[in-house]
């Protein structure tokens, strides 16, 4: 098993045509929201999710979201910087299924 195939075996993760990661528990991965993906405590880059995982491996997979950096006078509220991307997530999966 690779680190990909654990993360498709969790039903959470969704990946996209080149491989990878497009949502998590149906969030898209886009716009103001980002991911870390680890293995064993240390950040792998997505281009690594063919590495194989033993027993006794940890992956983990962190979602955040950046808002307005704090020296611009001119960012609107965070609050209003979290996007509600549902909709992208549904245009995603349109695309898939052509």
């Amino acid at each position: 098993m690779n680190v990909g195939q654990a993360l498709a075996s969790t039903g959470v993760v969704r990946f996209g045509n080149n491989g990878r990661i497009i949502s998590v528990n149906g969030v898209v991965i886009a716009g103001n929201v980002d991911l870390v993906l680890r293995l064993n405590g240390r950040p792998i880059p997505q281009t690594l999710l063919y590495l194989p995982v033993h027993r006794g491996d940890s992956v983990g997979l962190e979602l955040f979201v950046t808002g307005p950096r704090s020296n611009d006078p001119d960012a609107p509220a965070f609050p209003g910087q979290v996007e509600n991307n549902f909709d992208e997530l549904q245009r995603l999966e349109a695309e898939e299924a052509q």
